[in-house]
């Protein structure tokens, strides 16, 4: 249980449905932002044509950083897959909490944060080997 200001104990007030929908529609939103900036991103990075491919200081980043950016889509696709599932089987819940089962994984399913954690922290990593492999390692002391 959570705490208030002051000491006693505030149990958590669970969502109506319909705020529950109005949240897993600004999640659709933004997952669906993120993966089409991260698919762009791509294809920015692994551009072959002279007029758009940066330049790399470090090429040896630009594999890890087409990786990174490919599993993000990955998860991506997996995240944007599972919001129909958690609306049809919220049945009360938090929408983070809800375990969404499928056939691929029918038995104890499958939540929300184990596919769009890994595309934030996937694309973050791509970006971060963009820039260190773009401009080098800034020296800031």
């Amino acid at each position: 249980m959570a705490m208030s200001g002051g000491s006693s104990p505030v149990a958590p007030v669970l969502p109506t449905a319909a705020d529950a929908t109005k949240a897993l529609e600004f999640f659709k939103d933004w997952s669906n932002y993120l993966l089409v900036t991260t698919v762009a991103a791509l294809g920015w990075v692994s551009s072959g044509s002279p007029d758009v491919k940066p330049v790399w200081i470090n090429a040896g980043l630009k594999p890890y950083c087409i990786w990174f950016l490919a599993g993000s889509i990955v998860f991506g696709i997996f995240t944007l897959a599972l919001i129909p599932l958690v609306q049809e089987q919220r049945d009360g819940q938090f929408n983070h909490r809800v375990r969404a089962k499928f056939w691929l994984f029918p038995n104890d399913g499958m939540q929300m944060i184990w596919v769009c954690m890994p595309q934030h922290l996937l694309f973050i990593a791509g970006i971060i080997a963009y820039a260190i492999g773009t401009t080098g390692i800034p020296k800031l002391f």
